[in-house]
C-alpha cells in the first residue's frame, strides 16, 4: 500500500511505513498526483510504502491529509465521475476539514482525535441490483473494528440504517454512494465518521438523542488504530461480499441491528430540513425484520418501508420540533 501524508508524523498506529520520504508532487505518478490535489494535501507529500491492513495486497493507497478544505466524499465522487482513474481500493482520512456531511447534505462536525474517513473501491464485481444493499458495508466495519480495538467490550448497534450506538449515544456515522454502467457497479464511495476522541456538541433531537464518543466509553485508543481496524474489517468484508453477495452481510447487519423488535416512527426525508417531530409520523410500528434491500417491515404495514429518517417511539413522544445537529459523517 502507498501512503501519502502531509502530516507523517501523525501516522503512528494507522501503519508500518518503509522507504518514505518527502517528494515534489511533480513527481509523484500522475494518480498520486491526481488523488493528493482533488483531497486537499498541501505542500510537499510525503510517500512511504505499508505492508496495508486487512488481506494481503488488498489495499493500494492511503492518503492522510490534516486539513480538507471540503468534503472528500464529494470531490472523490466528482473526479471518479470524470477522468480520475484508481489503480484499486483506496483509503483517505482527513484529520479535520470544513464541508462535511452525510445523508441529504446533513453536515457532520469534525472534531480533534476522531476519524473522518473517505474510501473507493473502483470496479468492484458487484452488479447493479446490489447496491441497495451496500450500506451495510461500512456500518458492518464499524462494528467490526470497535469491537476489535475494544478488545471485544463494545460492541455497537447499528441503527437504521447508518448510524452507529452505543449505549444509546451515537458514536458513529456511514454514508454509501455508487456509480452504475450498464449493469455493473463502476465504483462504491464510503463516508464512515468515528467520534474516537470527542463528543461533538450536537443539540439534541429524537433522531439523536444522545451523542458519545469511545473516549467517553473509556476506551484508550486513537483515529489511526480505529482507522487501520476499519480498513481491515473493510477489506474482508469486502472479500466477503464479492464472493457471496450481500447475502454475507445481510445476517450480520441483522444482528447488530438496534431496531428489530423496536416501535419506531420513520419520517419522511424527501424534504430535508422540513421534518417535524411534533406532527404525526407517517409511519409508526414495531419493526418485525430488514429486508436484503434494507427496507423494514413493520408490523400492520403492508408495504415495506425503503427510506425516511427514523426515531425510537419512545423518543418521539412529548418531543418540539427543532434544529438538527452535525449528525451525519462525510
Amino acid at each position: 500500500m502507498i501512503v501519502l501524508c502531509d502530516c507523517p508524523e501523525r501516522l503512528a498506529g494507522l501503519a508500518g511505513t518503509e522507504d518514505g520520504a518527502e517528494t515534489r508532487v511533480d513527481r509523484l505518478p500522475p494518480t498520486e498526483q491526481a488523488l493528493w490535489r482533488v483531497l486537499g494535501g498541501t505542500g510537499r507529500p510525503w510517500r512511504g510504502v505499508s505492508p496495508g491492513p486487512g488481506p494481503p495486497g488488498f489495499w493500494s493507497h492511503a492518503v492522510v491529509v490534516s486539513e480538507a478544505p471540503s468534503s472528500q466524499f464529494d470531490v472523490l465522487r466528482e473526479s471518479l465521475a470524470g477522468a480520475l482513474q484508481l489503480p484499486g481500493p483506496t483509503a483517505c482520512v482527513a484529520l479535520s476539514g470544513r464541508g462535511f456531511h452525510g445523508q441529504r447534505g446533513r453536515p457532520w462536525l469534525s472534531a480533534p482525535g476522531n476519524l473522518h474517513m473517505c474510501v473507493a473501491f473502483p470496479s468492484p464485481p458487484l452488479v447493479a441490483r446490489e447496491a441497495l444493499s451496500l450500506p451495510m458495508l461500512p456500518a458492518l466495519a464499524v462494528v467490526d473494528a470497535v469491537r476489535v480495538v475494544t478488545g471485544g467490550a463494545l460492541r455497537p448497534g447499528i441503527k437504521w440504517v447508518n448510524d452507529l450506538l452505543v449505549d444509546g449515544h451515537k458514536i458513529g456515522g456511514v454514508l454509501t454512494a455508487t456509480q452504475v454502467r450498464a449493469d455493473r457497479i463502476d465504483a462504491i464511495l464510503l463516508g464512515i465518521g468515528v467520534n474516537v476522541a470527542t463528543a461533538p456538541p450536537v443539540p439534541p433531537t429524537p433522531f439523536v438523542p444522545l451523542v458519545g464518543c469511545l473516549a467517553e466509553a473509556g476506551v484508550k485508543t486513537t483515529w489511526a488504530e480505529v482507522a487501520f481496524s476499519v480498513m481491515t474489517a473493510l477489506g474482508r468484508r469486502m472479500g466477503d461480499l464479492a464472493v457471496h453477495g450481500p447475502g454475507a452481510l445481510l445476517d450480520a447487519y441483522r444482528a447488530s441491528s438496534l431496531v428489530i423488535g423496536q416501535e419506531v416512527c420513520v419520517f419522511s426525508d424527501s424534504q430535508p430540513g422540513e421534518t417535524r417531530v411534533g406532527a404525526t409520523p407517517p409511519l409508526r410500528g414495531t419493526v418485525r425484520d430488514i429486508a436484503a434491500d434494507l427496507s423494514l417491515v413493520l408490523e400492520g404495514v403492508e408495504t415495506p418501508v425503503t427510506s425516511g429518517r427514523l426515531a425510537f417511539a419512545e423518543d418521539c413522544r412529548d418531543s418540539a420540533p427543532g434544529p438538527e445537529g452535525p449528525t451525519e459523517p462525510t
